[in-house]
């Protein structure tokens, strides 16, 4: 039985010992509503340095955090729902190992959830960088209209790839969820996506008709650094992103807008997959596999090929994480 009045803090851990405690601290730091309890899990997903001891040592230290480890590297998705299985947490919350909250953030989304029967809450993120991490340089979306905004399939799926600025797409977004809505509660992610799975998460609630509101930034700091999680990718991720839209699309229960943002968001992925495997294939010498990506989707193939001719290194400026 899910705690109505329990939330799960969700922190997967990976070759992150520089930071984890940052995040393990920031998240133990956070307010509860009154009559709330939470669970900080996080989950060392094969981390090679010091991490997982590191991790240990902190939770040690603090009550309600637990420190689990993943018994070989399975990606964000299998680690989140490694921790969602251990927690009775009606309502949860990611938090990447890189990033911060502040102290009242968690108060203010259950309040929003409460007062408009939301399922899914989210706040506009601040971005940062690691010389000043509590320093807002810009918001996620600088453009959003002050106050509280539903989030309708269309807009937020539109919204995690037609942006003119990079990390602007809302897939970034790490909201408030409440998984009693969920067909799997225990495990809401797909375990085989290690891309854009926040992304397919909250496109999934919302096509099942959850209710979804963003409101302005109340203070989840995204810590941008070179070399994040979130900037290594591979032809494979795309693949199974791809995957994921024609899931969507299979659906019958789509309005005619909806499906042409996912169709839309199609098109940017199977661009992406052909360019990440091109640039594999240059990489690693292989000729074939790239004769081989072009057999399998020509025009794109061309599409890329020629916007790197012109100067562009990547064909659209939008993914999600």
């Amino acid at each position: 039985m899910l705690d109505p009045k329990k939330l799960a803090i969700v922190i997967p851990l990976f070759n992150d010992a520089e930071r984890i405690e940052r995040a393990i601290r920031s998240a133990h730091a956070c307010d509860m509503p009154p009559g709330f309890t939470r669970d900080v899990l996080v989950v060392d997903d094969g981390s090679v340095d010091d991490s997982y001891r590191l991790a240990q040592r902190v939770a040690s230290e603090l009550d309600h955090v637990q420190v689990l480890q993943a018994p070989q590297n399975g990606g964000p998705s299998r680690a989140r729902n490694l921790a969602l299985e251990r927690s009775n947490a009606a309502w949860f919350t990611p938090l990447d190992s890189d990033d911060i909250m502040a102290p009242g953030r968690l108060v203010a989304l259950i309040r929003v959830a409460e007062e408009t029967g939301a399922v899914l809450v989210a706040d506009n993120l601040m971005l940062s960088d690691e010389a000043r991490p509590e320093t807002c340089e810009r918001l996620l979306w600088p453009g959003k209209t002050p106050g509280r905004l539903r989030l309708t399939p269309e807009m937020f799926i539109r919204r995690c790839y037609q942006v003119d600025q990079a990390r602007s797409e809302l897939g970034y977004l790490k909201p408030l969820i409440d998984r009693r809505v969920l067909a799997e509660p225990a495990r809401p992610y797909r375990d085989a996506l290690r891309f854009g799975e926040d992304y397919e998460l909250y496109t999934r609630i919302l096509l099942d008709g959850g209710h979804g509101v963003l409101v302005d930034a109340l203070g989840y700091y995204l810590v941008q650094r070179p070399g994040s999680a979130s900037r290594r990718q591979h032809g494979a991720d795309h693949r199974r992103l791809i995957a994921a839209h024609k899931v969507f699309l299979a659906r019958t229960d789509l309005s005619a807008a909806v499906r042409r943002a996912l169709r839309g968001f199609l098109a940017v992925s199977r661009r992406e997959w052909v360019n990440w495997e091109l640039m594999g294939a240059r990489r690693d010498g292989a000729a074939l596999r790239a004769v081989g990506v072009f057999l399998a989707a020509p025009t794109e193939t061309f599409r890329v090929v020629f916007g790197r001719l012109r100067g562009r290194s990547r064909p659209d400026v939008g993914q999600p994480p």
